[in-house]
C-alpha cells in the first residue's frame, strides 16, 4: 500500500476566498487527504467546514482527536486548539499560547514532515504574519513539497515569509495549486 499523500493549507485574513477557489479546482478524488490550518479567534467558533461542504465533493469535517487521516476527505482546525499529527492520526490540545505567538500552521508543519517526509504538501495562502515559514522549512527538510499564493493573496504577509526561507517550490494563484497539486503523483 502507497503511503498516504496529505496536503496542509495554512491562512489567515483573506484565506477563507482561497480556500474556496482551491476546493473548486481540487478533484475530490485525487487520492490525497487535506488539512486546513486558519488562525482562527479563540472564543468563536468557524463556518469553515460548511462553507468548504458546499465546494466540494469530499467530507469536510473539523477534526477530532486521534482521528486517523484518510484520502480524499478534508479535515479543519477547531477554535482554540493545537494540532499535530503523527503516524497519520490527528492530535489536539488546547490552546496555551499567548494570541500573539500562536502560530498553528508552524506546529502541524514541523509534525506534518516527520509524519509524512516526501509525501507531505504545505501550501500557504493568504494571511498576516510569518505563520508557516518555519513549517516550510521542516517539509523541505524532509523531502516535501512547498506552495504560495502568488500576488492574488488578499494579504500577502504569509506568502512572503514563506518565500523569504527561499523553501518554496512553487508560487502559483490557489486554483493552479489545486490543479499541480491534483495531477502530482
Amino acid at each position: 500500500m502507497n503511503p498516504l499523500h496529505i496536503v496542509c493549507l495554512g491562512s489567515s485574513a483573506g484565506g477563507l476566498e482561497a480556500l474556496i477557489v482551491f476546493f473548486k479546482r481540487m478533484a475530490p478524488t485525487s487520492g490525497k487527504a487535506f488539512v486546513v490550518i486558519q488562525h482562527l479567534r479563540a472564543d468563536h467558533p468557524t463556518l469553515t467546514p460548511e462553507i468548504l461542504s458546499r465546494i466540494t465533493a469530499m467530507p469536510v469535517t473539523e477534526a477530532k482527536e486521534g482521528e486517523t487521516v484518510v484520502a480524499n476527505h478534508v479535515y479543519t482546525i477547531p477554535p482554540n486548539t493545537r494540532m499535530t499529527i503523527a503516524r497519520d492520526r490527528l492530535h489536539l490540545a488546547p490552546r496555551t499560547e499567548t494570541p500573539g505567538i500562536h502560530k498553528p500552521f508552524d506546529r502541524f508543519l514541523e509534525s506534518l514532515a516527520i509524519n509524512s517526509h516526501a509525501n507531505a504538501t504545505a501550501v500557504v495562502l493568504s494571511g498576516y504574519d510569518g505563520d508557516g515559514s518555519i513549517g516550510f522549512i521542516a517539509i523541505k527538510a524532509n523531502g516535501g513539497i512547498t506552495y504560495a499564493q502568488d500576488w492574488t493573496a488578499l494579504v500577502d504577509e504569509m506568502p512572503k515569509h514563506a518565500l523569504a526561507t527561499g523553501c518554496v517550490d512553487h508560487v502559483l494563484d490557489p486554483g493552479k495549486i489545486a490543479e499541480r497539486i491534483a495531477l502530482a503523483a
